[in-house]
């Protein structure tokens, strides 16, 4: 399914399977959303686990099948004007859609979620991006943005492959991508190159993904999270992206948070099974209290 998005952009939106025939007698849709650098697919062998739901992952502007302008900014409002488009495309379920989220996909459903009050039942975000705004004295004029290490590496990753089997024996030989389940890894290089002749190229070029990154700093996710009235549950690891999310489901009405020590920031692609255990329960939960 493609769909038609602000500035003529048209995000793909792909069904994720779950058990089967689930989708017919589900009572409400689940958009994923994935972080940067990612697709939408690759939430396929969590969606697997999940019943309930009639489960779609989108394609953000500038990854997956969902191409972006050369030399686009990637304005994060316009990730949650992607998933505002995606929501109005999913088949009408007794209850409204659920949003899952991680990185990148928790943030955009965030201010999805902000700019159209109601849109969303509940959200389930796995260490959703979004720093607090820091103010640092002792800052040089003209020194570089924080974050600026992993945006230079970002640009240097390497892009073109000989062939699909070849990308996925990279990947599985160095973190973090060694540590995804392999059905995980198998739909990230499947579904995130495209053919190029005689090679692959991934769909996420590194130079918009290092943009995505360097365009944080205007996402102003922080800001909005008062105004997101649903339910909504911060799950997160004990990586070092998860440290500023402590104590920030206070932010929102109906904040609550789940701790998981022994997970990274890829938790729902090293643990898919016990996550979508994790979103089941939020569901029942958030169903109950409609």
């Amino acid at each position: 399914m493609h769909i038609l998005s602000t500035e003529n952009i048209i995000p793909a939106v792909h069904p994720l399977p779950g058990p089967a025939g689930d989708a017919a007698t589900a009572e409400a849709s689940a958009l994923f959303v994935h972080a940067t650098g990612f697709h939408g697919r690759i939430w396929g062998p969590l969606a697997r686990h999940l019943s309930g739901v009639d489960a779609h992952g989108i394609d953000l502007r500038g990854h997956g099948d969902t191409a972006a302008p050369e030399g686009y900014e990637f304005p994060w409002a316009a990730f949650g004007q992607d998933v505002l488009t995606a929501v109005d495309a999913l088949p009408e379920r007794p209850r409204k859609p659920i949003g899952i989220g991680h990185s990148l996909g928790g943030a955009s459903l965030l201010l999805a979620e902000a700019a159209r009050p109601g849109t969303f039942g509940a959200l389930w975000l796995y260490e959703p991006a979004g720093l607090p705004p820091v103010t640092d004295p002792t800052a040089e004029p003209g020194e570089a943005p924080p974050g600026s290490v992993m945006i230079n590496a970002t640009r240097r990753r390497r892009a073109v492959f000989p062939d699909r089997a070849d990308a996925l024996k990279n990947y599985s030989s160095k973190p973090p991508m060694n540590a995804f389940e392999p059905d995980v890894l198998a739909a990230y290089v499947e579904h995130g190159f495209a053919d190029d002749g005689g090679q692959v190229r991934l769909k996420c070029l590194p130079d918009n993904e290092a943009q995505v990154y360097l365009s944080l700093g205007n996402a102003n996710v922080y800001d909005v999270m008062p105004d997101v009235k649903c339910p909504v549950l911060i799950v997160r690891g004990s990586g070092p992206e998860a440290e500023w999310l402590e104590g920030i489901e206070d932010r929102f009405p109906q904040g609550q948070a789940e701790y998981h020590a022994d997970l990274s920031h890829f938790g729902p692609f090293t643990h898919s099974e016990r996550l979508a255990g994790s979103i089941s329960a939020w569901l029942r939960q958030t169903s109950a209290a409609d």
